[in-house]
């Protein structure tokens, strides 16, 4: 019999519904591109602020506040945006998750640990008059002895702490995985009622905050993994509320409806935490207290007011889209490298400020494209830098495979 119109209508809703849940999130993609390129011009200006870092070259006193609006919420972003790229993983089948997301994160990791990262430590100790010797020298004698003989303990991951701390959660969520299906679906279904209506906006900067209050001071994070309590419960939050939220659950109506505010509230605090951390001295007592409570709405307003941007205004494809994201793994391996490299090379120069920082910019982009391009292309090199073979670029999953 022919359908009443009643009929096609649940039909074609169920149709658009299908489409939506299998349609690549291109907005997310080009969040992650976006948070790891400013993450690159972060490091970048560590070389030209106060606080420790690696190496040091000319003070530049205006960029400290221009990084504070970043480093609050940078991070957790991209660790939310790795749970929900896990979600869609998953939305496609438990089975071999574990095993190859560890192959994707652990193999990268660990080329970078024995070939990326060691030159940064070989800076870092002859700036600090630690060693005088030549790198393969360092490397060979110095670098795998286990200990901190240099001030330094080696061999380190550096900046690759963020792969080891997304390969533990991932961990955990496979380990969560063994529960049963109806634990899991009652666990996601009260972590979406918790969340819902105003809670989606206060909730998780009220929980940043009581974190960073009560633990940040006695658990200062430090991203050696086994005492970083505080940081763990911050990001390991952010990547499991990402999972909880999946590409297309319910959650986001919370973002559709709070994300102006959110915004709102995001520049605000971050005004008001830049003018504190501008005044002589070190906060303590109730006015760390309260930076730190600034810097939480900061975070989730900021995360929420930028995911409601993206989903509004990147929605979309572009030529330009997949080889970006599909070069950010390697490009976040290798940048820090050669931004420690490049730094080391300007400092005996004497050169002017803006020509050590056009340098030291334009010779990350350039160096960090090149490797890319290199790695892309040599198929026994692609793995090690991160890059997912060849035949996965086709199938264009929903989420980015590491966000």
């Amino acid at each position: 019999s022919p359908l009443n119109a009643r009929q096609c209508k649940a039909i074609t809703l169920a149709m658009s519904h299908s489409n939506h849940l299998s349609a690549r999130r291109f907005d997310l993609d080009w969040l992650r591109i976006g948070a790891f390129a400013l993450l690159i011009a972060y490091h970048a200006g560590m070389a030209f602020v106060s606080w420790d870092w690696h190496i040091k070259l000319a003070r530049l006193s205006w960029l400290e506040p221009v990084m504070i609006f970043t480093n609050a919420w940078r991070l957790l972003l991209l660790f939310l945006i790795s749970g929900i790229a896990s979600a869609a993983m998953l939305g496609k089948g438990h089975h071999g998750f574990f095993a190859s997301r560890s192959r994707r994160l652990l193999l990268p990791l660990l080329f970078g640990v024995l070939v990326i990262v060691p030159p940064q430590a070989w800076v870092e100790v002859q700036v600090k008059g630690a060693w005088a010797g030549s790198y393969a020298e360092f490397w060979r004698s110095a670098y795998f002895r286990f200990d901190d003989h240099l001030g330094l303990i080696l061999p380190t991951w550096n900046h690759l702490w963020f792969v080891v701390y997304l390969w533990a959660y991932t961990a955990l969520l496979a380990a969560g995985l063994a529960l049963p299906a109806g634990i899991r679906q009652r666990l996601g279904h009260g972590i979406t009622a918790a969340l819902s209506g105003h809670r989606f906006l206060w909730l998780p900067m009220l929980a940043i905050a009581a974190v960073r209050i009560s633990l940040a001071s006695r658990f200062p994070e430090t991203h050696d993994l086994v005492q970083d309590w505080c940081a763990h419960l911050v990001y390991g939050g952010a990547f499991f509320l990402g999972v909880a939220m999946g590409p297309a659950g319910p959650m986001w109506a919370g973002v559709a409806r709070w994300w102006r505010t959110g915004l709102l509230l995001g520049m605000a605090s971050w005004a008001a935490a830049a003018l504190i951390s501008m005044q002589p001295g070190e906060p303590h007592g109730a006015l760390l207290a309260g930076l730190r409570a600034l810097r939480a709405i900061q975070a989730w307003g900021m995360i929420i007011g930028l995911l409601g941007l993206a989903r509004r205004w990147l929605a979309h494809d572009h030529r330009w889209r997949q080889p970006l994201a599909e070069a950010v793994f390697p490009a976040y391996l290798i940048h820090q490298t050669l931004i420690v490299l490049i730094a080391f090379w300007v400092l005996p120069h004497g050169l002017p400020l803006a020509a050590q920082a056009a340098i030291l910019f334009g010779g990350t982009i350039a160096g960090t494209a090149a490797f890319c391009w290199l790695t892309a292309r040599l198929a026994w090199l692609r793995p090690l830098a991160g890059y997912g073979p060849r035949k996965a670029q086709a199938a264009r999953p929903m989420a980015p495979r590491l966000a």
